[in-house]
């Protein structure tokens, strides 16, 4: 709908004389000529590679990064369950995996049932305290963020 918008606000800026004009101009304006109007408006908008924009950048950077790993780590910390394959490929039982609140322990289980709600660190039995765990690639990732 914004393709057919901008082709006729681009028709009459033209200022056309006739309707036949009008037309034709619009028949020229075809979508992907509309598209190709926009890549070279916005490959020669100056604005987003001037001085100011790339500074401000470059100081919120460090601030949205932060951000994201916070989020990461939160999400992490709520814990997710998954679908657990048998043998037989059967997708019957559930496998649950939380990273404690300090961030160092790795809480993992089996689960009969999916969760509704916060699974108890008591029904997860096993953790994962260094790299020798079963999760080694896991912990070391989480040890990155």
């Amino acid at each position: 709908m914004q393709v057919v918008k901008e082709q006729i606000m681009r028709a009459l800026t033209t200022k056309p004389s006739s309707l036949d004009q009008f037309k034709s101009k619009l028949q020229n304006l075809s979508y992907t000529e509309i598209l190709k109007i926009r890549q070279s408006e916005r490959m020669n908008q100056e604005d987003f590679q001037s001085r100011p924009i790339l500074e401000l950048k470059e100081k919120i950077q460090p601030e949205i990064l932060e951000l994201i790993k916070q989020q990461r780590l939160n999400r992490l910390v709520e814990g997710t369950c998954f679908r657990k394959l048998n043998s037989r490929r059967r997708q019957d039982k559930f496998w649950y995996c939380r990273l404690s609140p300090n961030h160092k322990v790795l809480h993992y289980g089996d689960l009969e049932e999916s969760p509704q709600g916060e699974v108890p660190h008591d029904s997860l039995q096993d953790k994962c305290k260094s790299a020798s765990c079963p999760w080694r690639q896991l912990f070391l990732l989480l040890q990155t963020i």
